[in-house]
Order: C-alpha cells, then structure tokens, then sequence
C-alpha cells in the first residue's frame, strides 16, 4: 500500500501491517541522505490519508511525524537530515515493541511509519519542521528588535566630534556600530542559527 525511496536505492516497499491502521517499515538510511520519499501504491479510503512518521534511534525510539500524503497528494518528499539526532520527538503513535520486532529491526535501524488517519485529523497535525520554523521565526524576530532597540538607545547618544568633551570614556564610531549591525542582520537571515555555532 506504501512505498518509500531514498536517492541512489532501489524502492522500498516493504511496509509490515503492524494493526488497522499503522504501517511500518526499515529504511537503509546513509549519512549523507538528505530526504526520502514516500507514495502511496493503492488509494486511501475517502476521508482519510496518511500521517508519516519518521524514526531514528537515538537510543530509544524518537517518532517524529514529517507530513502526510493523501489521494490528492499520493507523494510527498520529506527532509530527514536534521532529525537523525532524534531531538525533537513528537506525540507520535506508538509504532514501538511488538511493531518494531514485526519487521526486524535492530537497536540502530532508522524506520518509518504511516498511519492511516482522517483528513481533519491531519489538517491540526504539526510536522518537526513547522515547530521548527515557527521557532526560528520567532527568533528572528526577537534578535531584529533587540538590535533595533541596542541600535536607537546607542545612537541616541551619538556626538559629532567637535561635540565630544574629554573624558575618560571610550569612543566607539557610529559607523563601526552601523556595519556591525548590518552584518549581524544579513547573517541572521541568511542562517538563523549562525549565533549557535
């Protein structure tokens, strides 16, 4: 009924009947694998489509639900290279213990999930990588206003250098302030989470 595919590998359409409506399957997936697809081989009954879940071991089995497919979108490619960390699990079902023995797995072998569920059902579902843009938006947004607000309380200040009055203090140009801030703004658009490495 489904069917997975990863660049470079033959189809994969092994999925194991784990109950009415979960469906689960090992993936051979390799370091450098950046997606994977999957489709569905026969349609869903009216109503309903498939929510996709992905899993990789880290130890512990960590569900995380990617998208969903349905008859109108028979085929969907997700992104998985940032969920091989396993860090962002999701209220998945539980596709554990006698599922994974069903088809074998070892204590490393990523898998996928699909469960048949209803159209509404997966209209609210959240995929890992919505939560994630939704937390990198947030984060923008909040880094632009602390620059903006530092930037206006700092130039609020600004002296021309005939101005200036000899003190102790240090001086730092205006415009050393403005090509920083610039900076700082491209970076943090081009890869929000440049802070972090």
């Amino acid at each position: 009924m489904f069917a997975c595919l990863i660049a470079g590998q033959l189809p994969n359409t092994n999925f194991i009947r784990i109950d009415e409506t979960q469906f689960l399957c090992n993936v051979a997936v390799v370091a450098d694998t950046h997606h994977l697809v999957v489709f569905t081989t026969e349609p869903f009954p009216d109503g309903f489509g498939g929510a996709i879940y992905f899993n990789w071991p880290n130890p512990a089995p960590s569900w995380q639900y990617l998208g969903f497919i349905t008859n109108e979108k028979p085929s969907a490619i997700f992104k998985i290279s940032q969920l091989k960390s396993g860090s962002n699990p999701s209220s998945a079902p539980a596709f554990g213990g006698a599922a994974e023995a069903a088809v074998g797995s070892s204590a490393q072998q990523p898998q996928l999930g699909v469960s048949v569920t209803s159209l509404s059902e997966l209209a609210q579902m959240t995929t890992v990588n919505d939560n994630r843009s939704l937390n990198v938006a947030s984060n923008v947004q909040f880094v632009q206003g602390m620059l903006e607000n530092l930037y206006n309380y700092l130039t609020s200040f600004a002296v021309t250098q005939q101005e200036m009055t000899p003190c102790g203090d240090s001086w730092v140009k205006i415009g050393h302030l403005n090509g920083w801030y610039e900076r700082f703004k491209s970076r943090m658009t081009n890869d929000p989470d440049f802070w972090k490495k």
